[in-house]
């Protein structure tokens, strides 16, 4: 099921299902609602009961965190290693992307907007890496953590598994909270997994060294555009800042707009 873009324009990122979880959708809470409330709502077929929090980015998410809490990503399996190959560590930045629909009220209940069809895949947060956990037992200032599923979990995750945890300090981790045209990676009017990107991302198409995407069929211009056939159902899409600045500072921006334009809505619908 898609993420609701709730009527007030918030995105509401819906975590997957995930069995092992004793974390339920009645424990995450998005404004004045529960994750279950939504997602009923939404699907009165929805039947899973317990979530994989993960990212875990909103502090607000569960009512009861440790004092010394921060937000964290983790990852196993094919994912994580290639993460690995890559040289993902501390300093490194995650742009975190899922499969939105926009949602109107029915009869006073949340529905999805039938005219939105596909929906599209949006930027909804990020993490700038402070930390990495590949064993346990957990480190004495890292015990916030015990409750997250790829520690709490641990040995029923496949290999390789590691948790990334936020910067204390610089981009740090944070969540965007509206629909925007500049967070929007799909093509208007196309299937979600067709991308069409801002100039910024040139370098990119002209070097074609976009894990994942390294293929010159994924990749076309489109005026002053860059066009990419996303992986479809992919993830850990990589790529170096460093002969890419137009590309990272792209994301920068939004990540300081997201920051500095933090709202407080009730997400009443």
């Amino acid at each position: 099921m898609a993420s609701p873009i709730l009527p007030c324009g918030c995105l509401c990122s819906i975590p997957i299902p995930y069995t092992p979880s004793d974390t339920r959708y009645a424990d995450i809470w998005f404004g004045k609602r529960t994750l279950q409330q939504i997602c009923n709502e939404l699907n009165p077929r929805h039947s899973h009961e317990f979530a994989h929090l993960d990212p875990d980015l909103r502090p607000e998410a569960l009512a009861l965190r440790p004092k010394d809490w921060m937000p964290a990503f983790g990852q196993s399996g094919a994912a994580a290693g290639h993460l690995i190959n890559e040289g993902i560590g501390t300093g490194d930045l995650f742009i975190f992307f899922g499969w939105f629909r926009r949602t109107i009220k029915v009869n006073g209940k949340l529905a999805f907007d039938p005219t939105d069809v596909h929906g599209r895949h949006i930027v909804y947060g990020w993490l700038e890496v402070g930390k990495l956990v590949d064993k346990l037992p957990l480190p004495a200032d890292l015990q916030f953590l015990t409750d997250h599923p790829h520690a709490r979990f641990f040995e029923a995750e496949p290999r390789p598994n590691r948790i990334y945890v936020s910067s204390h300090s610089g981009l740090k981790a944070g969540v965007v909270s509206t629909e925007s045209q500049s967070v929007v990676l799909t093509q208007e009017g196309g299937s979600r997994s067709r991308w069409l990107l801002d100039e910024a991302f040139e370098s990119l198409y002209l070097a074609r060294d976009l894990s994942y995407h390294r293929n010159d069929a994924r990749w076309e211009r489109e005026g002053t555009r860059i066009g990419l056939q996303a992986v479809s159902r992919g993830q850990e899409f990589v790529f170096d800042g460093e002969p890419h600045p137009g590309a990272r500072q792209y994301f920068l921006d939004r990540i300081k707009a997201a920051s500095i334009t933090k709202q407080s809505c009730s997400h009443e619908f």
